[in-house]
């Protein structure tokens, strides 16, 4: 996997929200790790599957009863782009600037679990440590 741009509510690089746990193998190959998480509450019968590629930085969560399909991406990949731009590189205030530059003005931050600041019309939660971006979290609508 050579594209490590994230693109809002679609997906990241080649791979796009809704595909298989099949279609991303094929596109990205084996992952170094597979575990399926039990669901929280009794009666609920979806099924989560979360995909780890160390090499890539890069954790996939699948959800579905028969079929599990790709909902969420987490990454700590320094290479990783949104809106053309290496967001690792950036801090807090010019993070908000950029999501901001491009319509999404609308966040709030949270620090009762650590420093998060999120986009909910994107999906997206960038968590920083002492205003360095150290994962992002985001997920289809």
């Amino acid at each position: 996997m050579e594209n490590f741009s994230i693109e809002p509510l679609k997906g990241f690089g080649d791979l796009e929200f809704g595909m298989t746990l099949d279609e991303v193998v094929e596109i990205i190959g084996k992952p170094d790790k597979q575990e399926e998480i039990e669901p929280v509450e009794d009666g609920d019968d979806s099924h989560v599957v979360v995909l780890d590629y160390y090499n890539l930085d890069l954790s996939l969560y699948f959800e579905g009863n028969s079929v599990s399909k790709l909902y969420n991406f987490y990454t700590v990949n320094e290479k990783t782009t949104l809106y053309e731009t290496n967001i690792f590189e950036l801090d807090k205030d010019e993070l908000i600037g950029l999501m901001a530059k491009n319509g999404h003005k609308n966040y709030v931050e949270d620090t009762d679990d650590g420093d998060c600041v999120t986009f909910e019309d994107v999906n997206i939660d960038f968590y920083f440590d002492e205003n360095e971006l150290v994962e992002v979290f985001w997920g289809m609508e």
